[in-house]
């Protein structure tokens, strides 16, 4: 059987078994915390999916191989059933190619077929393309099947909201005691901070920064992916603030990083598993050193995999949230091997009661009641592994500032994590805790 055509069987099975619901964003509502002056972000409600278990697997790989002699009429039926499932983007296919002439080659027939190159990057030989024809498209994939590396299906991913509080999953029940502070203390992060970060860039693959107080000397950079005109949520500003924010109270953990605001994420926080890729292959580019992506999907997809590998075969750190679905399975790129997974931590140093658990879950950090920026020049008090992915990569580069080498980093933070007695799967190393210097 061919290889592409059961990875589009497959596909086709597992995404109906993911039913994959739009995430939450953290919050759309704020309110005004008595005496302090901030905002609370409500914690909004997620759909969590169910991840397939090995007979599900095993039901979708015999159902595969049974429909192995599909005619192209077949092909284009079940592309049409994709295309009305949830979690991907309609009428849209990722293609890896076997060779930069397989990639050209596809480059012109596409527009004779009607079809709409999105992107496509040849360093990766990948190619986003939108179609309208099925038929079309199923011919295409039929008759050129031996240029093909990998056919997939354009995941959608989400900056990742909160579980409803009254639905905690009793096997996954971890803490909930808020910091009520940005966590520097608790990672040690004290004492004169002006410098940390010098000569770091840190990009923020995000919903966008905009313009805050505590920004003002971290010399961003802005890059629109999204371009759909709309302003900006308050979710990247947050995480750039909590890397680089310069208050000396609840201020990010290196205030001298310069910021690359790679927007990849609408207002309603939506993104997809192409457009982060791009934005991957963009803070490369741009020469970022750390890679901050505070947001996920469920679904494994191979132009986000060969991304996260060209940023780290460049000497790049990806850092990435382990995401807030209770799953015991780490959210995408957290999962990809190589990622500095963050989970998050209570302030009594216990598993968040909505963080990802897995096996190669790298480090926790603060993630519960943290104050940082957000829009509008306001300050609020949020929740998640975004939270805790951000204070990590600001702890980062400020250790990339004091001279500790790229490849060296990962094993300098476990090794100096503090343990919390907690399964590795829960917290990783322990609690970040930065090195002396």
């Amino acid at each position: 059987m061919n290889s592409w055509f059961k990875g589009i069987l497959i596909f086709s099975v597992l995404i109906c078994l993911f039913s994959m619901g739009t995430l939450g964003w953290l919050a759309v509502q704020t309110t005004d915390v008595p005496g302090q002056g901030k905002a609370l972000l409500a914690w909004g409600t997620i759909f969590n999916p169910a991840l397939p278990n090995q007979d599900m697997v095993n039901a979708a790989l015999d159902q595969a191989a049974a429909m192995a002699a599909h005619t192209i009429d077949e092909l284009a039926a079940r592309l049409r059933k994709l295309n009305a499932a949830p979690g991907v983007k309609a009428n849209e296919l990722l293609l890896t190619f076997k060779s930069a002439e397989a990639l050209k080659a596809f480059r012109e027939r596409a527009a004779r077929q009607g079809f709409q190159i999105l992107h496509d990057d040849p360093r990766l030989l990948t190619s986003r393309v939108r179609y309208t024809d099925a038929d079309a498209m199923a011919r295409e994939l039929r008759q050129n099947a031996g240029d093909l590396q990998n056919i997939g299906l354009n995941y959608l991913a989400w900056v990742p909201g909160l579980p409803d509080t009254s639905q905690v999953d009793s096997a996954n029940a971890g803490g909930a005691v808020p910091y009520g502070s940005s966590g520097l203390d608790a990672i040690g992060a004290t004492g004169d901070r002006t410098d940390w970060g010098r000569g770091s860039k840190v990009a923020v693959l995000d919903t966008g920064v905009t313009d805050h107080p505590v920004l003002e000397s971290s010399r961003v950079t802005h890059y629109d992916l999204v371009n759909d005109g709309q302003t900006p949520n308050g979710h990247g500003t947050a995480m750039a603030s909590l890397i680089a924010g310069n208050d000396p109270l609840d201020g990010g953990v290196a205030p001298y990083s310069q910021i690359l605001d790679i927007r990849v994420a609408d207002t309603n926080g939506e993104s997809n598993t192409a457009l982060v890729a791009q934005g991957i292959m963009r803070a490369v580019d741009e020469g970022a050193v750390v890679i901050n992506i505070s947001l996920g999907t469920t679904g494994d997809s191979d132009i986000l995999r060969r991304a996260v590998e060209y940023a780290q075969d460049h000497g790049v750190i990806v850092v990435a949230a382990a995401g807030n679905e209770q799953q015991t399975s780490l959210a995408y790129p957290a999962g990809y091997e190589g990622v500095i997974s963050v989970a998050a931590v209570d302030a009594n140093g216990n598993q968040a009661y909505f963080s990802n658990s897995g096996e190669t879950l790298t480090i926790s950090a603060p993630g519960v009641g943290i104050v940082s920026a957000y829009s509008d020049n306001r300050t609020v008090v949020s929740s998640g592994t975004s939270q805790a992915t951000a204070i990590t990569s600001g702890a980062i580069s400020a250790m990339l500032s004091w001279g500790y080498a790229s490849k060296d980093v990962a094993q300098v933070i476990t090794n100096n994590a503090q343990a919390t007695g907690a399964p590795a799967s829960q917290v990783g190393a322990g609690v970040l805790q930065l090195p002396n210097h």
